[in-house]
């Protein structure tokens, strides 16, 4: 697998004799690689709740520390949802550069390879230096790949994100040079056992740096300010990378600190860290669609989308931190729980995976990212059309797609854990729920807007009129990815034995094959036997929603005996047209009245009348909302640290005298600070 990607890599030297040749090696070393680690994964997690554990020791490169790949459960999982996504990136990306490249292509080849190599790696560490080499590597290359195309906007982007990255980079060296000073070594097996001597505060306050330094990567509210601005601005098969699987990434350092490496040796997990984790999932599910449902850029639109999808995977973490290890029926939930985070995990990388090759399609077809710009894009791009709806359909978590599996696997796990926890700690944990049933109605209305508005009504501008299917191999890596989504969603069951491996590594107890499916693979119930009355069947419901479908296109197609009239829409007399369709922003703008408080919406309107005020010669609209954490936290930040760095070279005179005596003042608060011991 590394050698694929390595190998994908070295293709970037042929870039400067030829282009198309490097970007065909390259994608086929990313493909090779990322085949052989579907298979690698499949190994590690096919074999039951055991699974097989496999390790290889690394040239030793450091006296103080010994590199080390471990592959067990919970990695394999994630190595098998970075995989599938790479595969898809990797047959979609020559194509797509052909028609909307950077113009560097060995940067191209190089960093993609290098990124998804990077995060291979960081899930196949064994110890600490592995892992933070690794995270170093994955968070370069996607910065090169952010700011490849090199406009100004790209710049700024880059900046915020790898600002925000190397301040979670600097958290997580922090944790894990604490852990590894307590325990002589960076291999995850000795901090596993030197752990367990670590007082409760010293552990929590470990976990919650860890926590901050991993949910910047992720894109956690209020961490997440740089995720809508890298995102768009990364070719289309690299934002699908990103958002579907480097965000995962992030979520595996928090099972892995938080589930493995940190946890107790007995007893449950400190309940702060749960709620603190299911607190921050439930206000970035909700606040990433709210703020979703009001972008007219279709990428950026997708990127908020996966602020809200962590949010509902963090939901079924903190859920399960809540309820492991307290016996009887609540490990049975946790494992619910924390199989549903899972689950979610691989059908937000499928269905977010394809949104973003979708949104790719229509930009490589009509350069345009403005969905006020697009529409009628269903009759000139039928197969991005259809297969970006199923990927509305199962980020939307409708049935019977697989987004619907994983979130209502997420609803159960929070009703039936707050009925265990009880009071207010079961009120609050059906509060959850409740916003978890908000997100998924808010996503619906998002992906009516984003579906309609893109690909029904009229073209809006001559781009879009004049648009053109994709080339076969863009649309063969959507089909994947779309099928992806159709058989979890239709037989999830069969998906169930991939998680017992995770499951049980982290929290032990039995699996979630045995604990989700009853009756076979095709039917879904919440515990097993004992949650029969919450059995459902997907396969059921697959079939009954062909049947009707069936059934619509047959009443359609039935020869009628009165001839066909065709004839225009009644406009009042007015020849129709684009302008007549709904906007976006109009479909969006009752919900920007009501949560005015949040979005602090703008809108300046200049008008030109006739020789009356009734006679309107010309009209402009200009409004938008604003991203409270990035107004009210880093913008206040900045304006502090411009006011400090002003104040600082205020004093600097320039003179060895008076730096010599700041070097002295520093190293004397130093010493009273720390030399007492």
């Amino acid at each position: 697998m590394i050698g694929a990607y390595a190998a994908g890599a070295t293709a970037s030297l042929l870039a400067p004799r030829s282009a198309r040749t490097a970007r065909a090696l390259g994608h086929s070393g990313l493909c090779v690689g990322a085949l052989a680690g579907v298979a690698l994964a499949i190994r590690c997690t096919a074999g039951g709740a055991s699974g097989t554990t496999l390790r290889v020791e690394l040239p030793s490169l450091f006296p103080f520390a010994h590199l080390s790949l471990v592959l067990d459960g919970l990695g394999a999982f994630f190595l098998l949802v970075v995989s599938i996504v790479a595969v898809a990136a990797a047959v979609y990306g020559p194509a797509y550069l052909r028609a909307h490249g950077t113009g560097s292509p060995a940067v191209e080849v190089l960093g993609i390879n290098l990124f998804v190599g990077s995060m291979a790696l960081v899930l196949c560490a064994g110890d600490a230096l592995t892992f933070l080499l690794a995270w170093e590597g994955m968070t370069l290359a996607s910065y090169t790949l952010v700011v490849s195309e090199g406009g100004e906007a790209d710049a700024h982007a880059g900046l915020v994100y790898i600002v925000m990255a190397h301040a979670g980079t600097a958290l997580l060296m922090v944790v894990f040079l604490s852990l590894a000073s307590h325990a002589g070594s960076f291999d995850f097996a000795a901090i596993r056992a030197a752990a367990t001597a670590l007082s409760g505060p010293e552990r929590s306050v470990l976990f919650f740096l860890a926590l901050a330094g991993l949910g910047a990567k992720a894109g956690v509210v209020p961490l997440h300010v740089w995720l809508p601005l890298a995102h768009p601005a990364a070719p289309s098969h690299v934002s699908a990378l990103m958002s579907g699987v480097m965000l995962k990434v992030a979520l595996y350092g928090v099972l892995r600190l938080g589930l493995d490496l940190l946890a107790p040796a007995a007893g449950p997990l400190p309940p702060s860290w749960g709620w603190t984790v299911l607190v921050l999932g439930s206000t970035s599910a909700v606040i990433g669609v709210l703020y979703a449902l009001q972008q007219h850029d279709l990428k950026r639109l997708l990127a908020f989308h996966s602020v809200e999808n962590v949010g509902i995977i963090l939901m079924g973490i903190g859920m399960a931190m809540l309820l492991a290890r307290r016996g009887g029926a609540a490990d049975a939930l946790a494992a619910l729980s924390l199989a549903a985070a899972l689950l979610h995990t691989l059908n937000h990388a499928a269905f977010k995976g394809l949104l973003f090759l979708g949104a790719g399609s229509v930009l490589s077809a009509t350069h345009l990212r403005n969905m006020e710009q697009l529409g009628g894009l269903g009759r000139r791009m039928p197969w991005t059309a259809w297969l970006f709806l199923t990927g509305a359909v199962a980020i939307s978590a409708l049935p019977p797609l697989n987004g619907f599996v994983s979130e209502w696997m997420t609803f159960q796990a929070l009703v039936l854990g707050g009925a265990q926890l009880r009071g207010g700690a079961g009120l609050a944990a059906v509060v959850a729920a409740s916003a978890l049933a908000l997100t998924g109605g808010l996503a619906a209305a998002c992906f009516v807007k984003a579906f309609g508005v893109t690909f029904l009504g009229r073209p809006r501008s001559a781009r879009a009129a004049e648009a053109v299917e994709v080339a076969p191999s863009m649309r063969a890596a959507m089909v994947l990815l779309a099928a992806v989504c159709v058989v979890v969603g239709v037989v999830p069951g069969y998906v169930m034995s991939l998680l017992d491996a995770p499951v049980v590594r982290l929290l032990g107890g039995a699996g979630p094959s045995a604990l989700v499916t009853v009756r076979g693979p095709l039917v879904l119930s919440a515990l097993g036997a004992a949650g029969a009355g919450t059995a459902l069947s997907m396969t059921a419901a697959a079939a009954l929603f062909a049947a009707l479908a069936l059934l619509v296109w047959g009443i359609c197609a039935w020869p009628r005996a009165a001839a066909r009239r065709l004839a225009p829409t009644w406009t009042c007399g007015m020849t129709p047209q684009s302008r007549f369709d709904y906007t976006a922003t109009a479909f969006a703008k009752p919900l920007r009245f009501i949560f005015a408080a949040l979005y602090r919406p703008r809108r300046e309107v200049e008008k030109e009348t006739g020789p009356t005020p009734y006679v309107l010669r010309r009209l402009r609209w200009e409004g938008d909302v604003v991203d409270l954490a990035e107004t009210e936290l880093y913008q206040r930040l900045q304006a502090g640290v411009m006011r400090t760095a002003r104040a600082v070279r205020s004093r600097s005179t320039g003179r060895i005298h008076g730096y010599i005596a700041y070097v002295l003042i520093t190293l004397l608060l130093t010493l009273l600070a720390f030399g007492r011991g």
